[in-house]
């Protein structure tokens, strides 16, 4: 394995995680409001849907990246989908939401569709699959190894999120402190929609 692109693309997966994103920030309210094992079946819908994504763009990224409309396309439908996260997280007011007697509101379908819809997914998607397949074998090999990689650096994030959010479950449920964690939440989101928006579509040189 080449150990080179091994940091680079552990690099690259850690910028992803740590930033605040439309998976990581749900993974957090979703736990923070029905618990930790909530949040199973949104993660899992989100494993399935990333792994599709990953798989489907690394047997076509050259058709893909070459492909100016598409990538325009799908950096709009992304920027209209967060658009959409940062209204509801604004909007959202948690203590109107009972919880009892509820495992969970959001679940496979939710977490699949998700994924689909992520703008910033795919930015980095098609950046890794591009970069870093030949690295690592080239064709189904690399494919897998990065698939691999970033289902590991995913899943462990996704987790992190979940268990910050549970340890607030408290908080989430106070009249006063849980729309400000909302509003904190739509806030972040806001402020990738703006970055997002001033680099504009990845498109090829």
């Amino acid at each position: 394995m080449d150990t080179v692109a091994f940091v680079e693309l552990l690099t690259i997966l850690a910028i992803g995680v740590i930033t605040p994103g439309p998976n990581g920030l749900t993974c957090f309210a979703h736990s923070g409001m029905y618990g930790p094992k909530s949040n199973i079946k949104l993660i899992l819908g989100m494993i399935i849907g990333f792994v599709i994504i990953e798989l489907g763009v690394g047997l076509t990224v050259d058709a893909i990246k070459d492909n100016t409309t598409a990538m325009v396309v799908l950096h709009y439908v992304g920027m209209l989908f967060l658009g959409l996260m940062v209204f509801a997280m604004f909007r959202i007011d948690p203590t109107n939401f009972s919880n009892e007697n509820i495992d969970s509101v959001l679940g496979i379908k939710t977490g699949v569709s998700m994924q689909f819809a992520n703008g910033k997914e795919w930015a980095f998607v098609v950046l890794i699959m591009s970069e870093f397949i030949e690295p690592f074998g080239g064709g189904i090999a690399g494919i897998l190894t990065i698939i691999s990689m970033t289902l590991a650096v995913c899943i462990a994030a996704m987790v992190c999120w979940t268990l910050i959010g549970s340890r607030l479950h408290g908080v989430f449920s106070d009249d006063k402190k849980g729309p400000i964690i909302f509003k904190v939440c739509g806030s972040l989101l806001f402020l990738l929609w703006v970055v997002l928006l001033m680099r504009g579509p990845v498109t090829a040189a």
